[in-house]
Formats: C-alpha cells, structure tokens, sequence
C-alpha cells in the first residue's frame, strides 16, 4: 500500500533505525530553551516527538521551535 498526500502519490521508502538525533526545543517566542537531548536507534524521531508533546502540556499555548545538530547538545 503506497502513502498518498494531498491525491499525489509518496515514493516508497526505507525507515532510518540507526540514526541517532540530537535536538534542543526552545520556546519560539522568547528563545528559551525548554529541553534537549539525544536519541538513538528505532524510534528516535518518536521519542522527540513525545518529547515534545510533554513540553506543550506542560507550558499550554506555547509555540515550540525544535533545532537538531550534528552531535550532542551538551558537554
């Protein structure tokens, strides 16, 4: 079964499961960082996702802006 968007059809592709993300999530507003991390493995785009899904319950009506970089985001 092909994924559709918007009545055009997506190209079949292979998930990524050893990728590992490193994130920081700032409140888009005022610029202050709300968390980070790195996640590794299957899954890790699910669990900044969750991530960031504890943050917006935590601060309601908050726009959030999620930066990813190349390494860890911490010494």
């Amino acid at each position: 079964m092909s994924d559709m968007w918007k009545g055009k059809l997506l190209f079949d592709r292979t998930p990524m499961s050893d990728i590992e993300l490193h994130y920081r999530i700032y409140n888009a507003a005022t610029g202050e960082l709300l968390s980070f991390g790195s996640m590794g493995g299957p899954g890790s785009l699910d669990g900044i996702v969750q991530d960031a899904l504890g943050i917006q319950q935590e601060h309601p009506g908050v726009r959030l802006f999620v930066e990813q970089f190349d390494g860890p985001v911490y010494e």
